[in-house]
């Protein structure tokens, strides 16, 4: 199999202190079957381990860094300027592809020139087991996050066009995200399970209200009152979870 048939696929991870989960999640790249990846790492300075695994791979990956970062979407952003494929996905440490063909089974045959953005289903891992979950309609992406970026591809000109504004500190990635929509770009489905998520950890009380909050901008919608008394109610709601819990 020629590479230089295929798309190359730029796959960042992003990753700060999480030497227990970064193999699986480096294994579950380079043992993708699809022939034309580059592999980038970015990590926020860890100091637990997580180089050490990242050097033991260092073969595998194109191109790594570790330093400081200003959260998340700056070290998001780093990785995209390394960039040099057509096609950029973020599989962050803890994430996973679903199993080792998707990227072939996405790019083989190469999409189509007009699509700029491709999506599709998720696995969630919870306490209590796993589901699929399959993203709402499109027209809902105007209110909400409809897919995991770890389930989506970006055409790599973008988001160096447009990188992650890292004014946000949750959903820089539903602010891009709609933006493409906004300005008329060509967002796919795929019937497929690209990316499993682990969501055991859960998200903090503050966390979903931070959340909630930056939805609201990004979609303009904080502006009514209706979203007004709703994110007045969620924040009542999580204060006693949280003093309920607590007590």
């Amino acid at each position: 199999m020629n590479p230089n048939r295929y798309p190359l696929i730029s796959i960042i991870t992003v990753v700060y202190n999480c030497k227990d989960d970064l193999e699986m999640t480096i294994k579950s790249i380079i043992d993708q079957t699809y022939p034309n990846i580059e592999y980038i790492v970015i990590d926020g300075n860890s100091n637990d381990g997580t180089i050490d695994i990242i050097k033991k791979y260092q073969n595998k990956i194109t191109y790594w860094i570790s330093e400081p970062d200003e959260g998340i979407y700056d070290a998001m952003n780093k990785g995209i300027r390394q960039s040099t494929g057509d096609w950029i996905n973020f599989m962050n440490a803890g994430d996973r592809f679903y199993d080792q063909n998707i990227l072939s089974s996405l790019f083989i045959p190469v999409p189509k020139p007009s699509t700029d953005i491709i999506y599709g289903d998720t696995e969630f891992i919870y306490t209590f087991g796993k589901y699929i979950r399959k993203p709402a309609s499109l027209t809902y992406l105007k209110e909400s996050m409809i897919f995991c970026h770890q389930s989506s591809f970006v055409r790599t000109y973008l988001l160096k066009k447009r990188e992650f504004n890292t004014k946000y500190k949750i959903c820089a990635d539903y602010d891009f995200f709609l933006f493409c929509l906004k300005e008329g770009k060509i967002l796919q489905y795929v019937p497929s399970t690209i990316a499993i998520f682990d969501a055991r950890e859960g998200v903090s009380s503050s966390n979903r209200i931070t959340r909630e909050k930056e939805f609201g901008i990004i979609s303009e919608r904080e502006q009514t009152i209706e979203w007004k008394i709703k994110y007045f109610k969620f924040i009542i709601y999580h204060y006693l979870k949280k003093t309920f819990q607590s007590g």
